[in-house]
């Protein structure tokens, strides 16, 4: 993309320069409007591009009854609380404080 801005620039310099030939040779109007569209060129090819901010939220909707309930580490069976839990790419991950193990929550049918 800066390739292209910087090739419309030097366009846009050409056009520039091509309409003030033509306003010098006596075509005041047409070396006018070449003379506008090159200036239009250059000042699009030269302004930096313009930086968005995008915010993502994500919201994760519980359906059901939802009671909280002691987690233990699969690994070493120590008790787990709400830091050791992280949320990455959409997957729920657990992280044990202290064996350090790491593994994904999955949610067991109820049926």
């Amino acid at each position: 993309m800066k390739a292209f801005r910087l090739v419309l620039a030097g366009l846009g310099l050409i056009v520039v320069f091509l309409g003030l030939v033509f306003i010098i040779g006596g075509r005041a109007f047409t070396g006018g409007a070449i003379l506008v569209t090159g200036l239009f060129l250059t000042v699009y090819g030269v302004r930096s591009a313009q930086t968005r901010n995008v915010v993502l939220r994500r919201e994760l909707e519980l359906t059901g009854d939802v009671s909280l309930q002691d987690m233990k580490c699969t690994q070493c069976g120590g008790a787990l609380s709400a830091e050791s839990i992280s949320v990455r790419a959409g997957t729920v991950f657990v992280t044990c404080p202290y064996c350090h193990a790491e593994y994904q929550i999955e949610e067991a049918p109820k049926w």
